[in-house]
C-alpha cells in the first residue's frame, strides 16, 4: 500500500467516523417521539370523558404500544448500524497499522469481536453502545407500563365478565410479546452482524 492509498483510507476513516457520530446523535430523536406518545396517552387516560370513549381508548392504546415496538426495532437497527460502521473503521485502522492504539482485549475477546455464541442475557444487546443499555431498560419499562395501564383502564371501562377477562388476556399477551420482541430483534441483528462482519475489525 503506497502513501496515496493510505491517505485515501485515512479520509474514508474520517467519513466513517462522522457517520458513526451521526448514529449516536439519533437517540434523542426517537425517544422524544416516545415522550410525546406517552404524554398524549397519559392525557387521554387522565380525562374521564376521553378515557371512557371506547374507540378513542382502544386507538390510543394501540398507537402507544405500536410506537414502543417501533422504537424497539429502531434501537436494534441503530445498534447494528453503529457496529457495522465501527467494524469498517477498525478494519481501516488495521490496514493503516493503527490497531495498536485500540483498547486491550477483555475476558479473552477483542473489542470489536461479538460474543459467539451469545450465551448470557446481556450478550444479546452487545451491538448497542453502553449509553443505549439504559434505553433498552426504558423500552422494557414502557412495554410493561402501557400494557398494565391499558389493562387497568379496560377493566374499569368494560363491566361484563368476558370483556374483563379478554382485556386481561390481551394485555398480558401484549406484555409478553413486547418483551420477547425486545430480546428477539436484538438477537436477530447480532446474528446478522456476526455473519457479515470483517474479522479484521475485531480489534
Amino acid at each position: 500500500m503506497n502513501d496515496k492509498d493510505k491517505e485515501l483510507l485515512a479520509e474514508y476513516h474520517h467519513t466513517v467516523s462522522e457517520q458513526l457520530n451521526a448514529r449516536l446523535s439519533e437517540s434523542p430523536r426517537f425517544f422524544g417521539l416516545l415522550i410525546v406518545v406517552a404524554t398524549g396517552y397519559g392525557y387521554v387516560l387522565s380525562k374521564p370523558d376521553l378515557a371512557n370513549h371506547e374507540e378513542l381508548f382502544v386507538l390510543t392504546s394501540f398507537l402507544s404500544y405500536a410506537a414502543v415496538l417501533w422504537a424497539v426495532w429502531y434501537l436494534a437497527a441503530l445498534g447494528y448500524a453503529f457496529r457495522f460502521l465501527q467494524n469498517i473503521q477498525h478494519s481501516i485502522e488495521h490496514e493503516l497499522g493503527w490497531s495498536e492504539f485500540t483498547p486491550l482485549p477483555e475476558s479473552g475477546r477483542r473489542t470489536g469481536q461479538p460474543p459467539s455464541p451469545a450465551s448470557i442475557f446481556w450478550d444479546t444487546f452487545w451491538l448497542l453502545p453502553g449509553i443505549y443499555h439504559a434505553h433498552v431498560a426504558g423500552l422494557g419499562a414502557f412495554v410493561v407500563i402501557i400494557s398494565a395501564a391499558s389493562g387497568f383502564y379496560a377493566y374499569m371501562l368494560w363491566t361484563l365478565c368476558w370483556q374483563r377477562c379478554l382485556a386481561t388476556v390481551i394485555c398480558a399477551l401484549a406484555t409478553v410479546v413486547g418483551l420477547i420482541s425486545l430480546f428477539w430483534i436484538n438477537r436477530h441483528y447480532l446474528s446478522r452482524f456476526t455473519a457479515r462482519r470483517n474479522p479484521k475489525g475485531d480489534v
